[in-house]
């Protein structure tokens, strides 16, 4: 009850739902306030009601929870790939090792972030819609893997960034360099057809593309 009535209020807390509540009393939970409210629903409710937005079979959630992944690059190929196509990008959107050049303080640096999906063939900043970093499985995701995946979505501009192993999945709304990212969605890769409905509703194609013309028009109104 406390969750749902958090989520309706567009309070997102720090834990996971499987933590949530089982806490110990000295743990910090960070609460924060997202407005306009986060898509995709915010009730557990809606998160298992998958068949109000376009899922893939039981066959392929079945498959991908089964799959077992010796190395970063099947989680990359067989996990991170197959996902994305079913949240609606197409070959043309992938970026694979795309080359970032960002700041260290006052040093240029050359990175390269793990996928970065674009709107089509552009590789320009105004089309990056999503990036993702990937881990190896079995290796824990550290606020480092978080902190450099934030560190793409910040000079690309995209409106979310996602960091997993193949086990662990953690999705965020990035904000922009003054305000703090949420975390949208954190889960196992064998309860994700429970929560297609959140995944599909913020980062499938077509969601990514309004939500980067909601940043377009926010950065246009912050400038004037």
């Amino acid at each position: 009850q406390v969750k749902t009535t958090l989520r309706q209020r567009a309070l997102m807390f720090s834990l996971d739902d499987d933590t949530f509540g089982t806490e110990s009393k000295n743990e910090w939970i960070v609460l924060t306030y997202v407005s306009p409210d986060l898509p995709g629903g915010v009730s557990e409710e809606q998160d298992s009601a998958i068949a109000d937005v376009p899922a893939p079979s039981d066959e392929w959630f079945t498959m991908l929870e089964q799959r077992d992944f010796e190395s970063e690059r099947e989680v990359e190929y067989y996990f991170i790939v197959p996902l994305l196509e079913q949240l609606g990008y197409e070959e043309d959107d992938f970026a694979i090792g795309y080359p970032v050049q960002m700041y260290e303080g006052v040093r240029k640096v050359n990175k390269e972030a793990d996928f970065v999906l674009f709107d089509g063939s552009s590789r320009s900043k105004e089309d990056a819609l999503l990036v993702v970093e990937a881990k190896k499985i079995g290796k824990i995701l550290t606020e480092d893997a978080v902190g450099q995946a934030r560190g793409y979505a910040m000079w690309l501009t995209t409106p979310y960034y996602m960091v997993t192993n193949g086990e662990e999945i953690r999705l965020y709304l990035f904000r922009g360099a003054v305000l703090p990212d949420v975390m949208v969605k954190t889960f196992k890769r064998n309860d994700m057809r429970q929560h297609w409905h959140t995944l599909h509703n913020a980062i499938s194609k077509a969601a990514t593309i309004e939500r980067k013309e909601q940043l377009r028009d926010s950065y246009k109104t912050f400038g004037k």
